[in-house]
């Protein structure tokens, strides 16, 4: 990802809110307009190599235990696909996925889901510098628009008609083409040679998933760029929490001053899990499938959204965070940036 890749994806984050919808933007680079709204979803650090979860789910998994980090599946190899997704991935396992080719612009796809912990996959392939753009629908309902490829979650599915038990119809249609950001990035004519693709997951308990193997060696550090381009000398008013270097798994805690939030973002070493929770509240959980260090994030409190959490901090408070590590083996840090604007929560 480059610095420009980086400007937009930051740039969504002053646009229109994305309620309900949590998704985990990763391949290409890809932006997403969320339809439905809801503020949770992935900031993208320029120090990351995937872009991740647009956002983050804020669930437990099922299966997870609070010591111990559990013996992986032996991941496939090579790894399974199906429909050319990956038969594992961001969590959960593909249960049904269809494909189209250009000229034609849309697919559907009807399962009966067994849970609503679904994650719903796209993707897109010219062979070119032409990127596509889609929408996909639940039931006739909007869901996400914007840029061809990613991951995306729902919480609840509430105005979906998605419920155990019941046939939902999933489509995407292909809406439109862009060129490439190294082209200008300008609209143009949907091509005729290319493919797309649309899978549905179910998620899976975390020892129960195909994590890939350790690499060998010491991991990579952490990276030292902060989101939107900061170091910890450039932005010292972000507040950074960071695994006790001598036991990763440790839950770390520390009790400050509140000030608005605009964003929290994480990074993890190792798979696993990081469930942020503000005065005994839990606000999300950050999740890593991989070694890539992937960001993951979420906005904060600047126009009173953690309300529904039950949480109404006002700058001033006395706020203690707890950071609780489930099943990582290595660093991890999480960054508070600020609202430098100064509004309220």
């Amino acid at each position: 990802m480059n610095l420009t890749d980086l400007k937009e994806v930051l740039d969504e984050r002053s646009g229109d809110p994305a309620e309900h919808v949590m998704h985990h933007m990763r391949l290409q680079g890809v932006h997403a307009k969320v339809v439905t709204r809801r503020r949770r979803r992935v900031a993208t650090w320029a120090a990351c190599a995937i872009v991740a979860v647009a956002g983050v789910a804020a669930g437990v998994v099922p299966g997870l235990r609070p010591d111990g980090t559990p013996t992986p599946a032996d991941s496939p190899s090579p790894v399974r696909t199906i429909e050319g997704f990956p038969d594992y991935a961001s969590g959960a396992r593909v249960v049904a996925a269809k494909s189209g080719a250009l000229p034609q612009h849309r697919i559907e796809l009807t399962i009966v889901p067994t849970t609503l912990d679904l994650v719903v996959f796209s993707r897109c392939d010219t062979g070119g510098e032409v990127t596509l753009e889609a929408e996909l629908t639940v039931n006739g309902h909007g869901f996400v628009s914007g840029r061809c490829g990613g991951t995306f979650r729902h919480e609840g599915w509430t105005g979906l008609e998605v419920s155990v038990g019941k046939p939902v119809t999933f489509a995407m249609i292909i809406t439109g083409a862009r060129r490439s950001e190294d082209t200008g990035g300008g609209r143009v004519a949907i091509p005729e040679i290319g493919t797309f693709g649309l899978a549905i997951g179910e998620r899976v308990p975390f020892d129960q998933y195909p994590l890939p193997p350790r690499p060998s060696g010491t991991l990579d550090p952490l990276p030292e760029v902060l989101p939107a381009g900061c170091t910890a000398a450039l932005c010292p008013d972000a507040v950074i929490i960071r695994s006790d270097p001598a036991d990763p798994t440790r839950t770390v805690r520390r009790t400050l001053t509140w000030q608005t939030i605009d964003s929290i973002d994480m990074v993890a070493q190792t798979p696993g899990l990081l469930h942020l929770r503000i005065n005994d509240v839990e606000i999300t959980t950050g999740e890593w499938w991989d070694y890539a260090m992937s960001g993951n994030g979420l906005y904060g409190d600047k126009d009173g959204d953690w309300k529904h959490f039950g949480l109404g901090l006002r700058p001033g408070d006395s706020a203690t965070i707890e950071i609780v590590p489930e099943h990582i083996t290595g660093s991890w840090q999480v960054v508070f940036s600020p609202d430098r604007a100064g509004a309220g929560g």
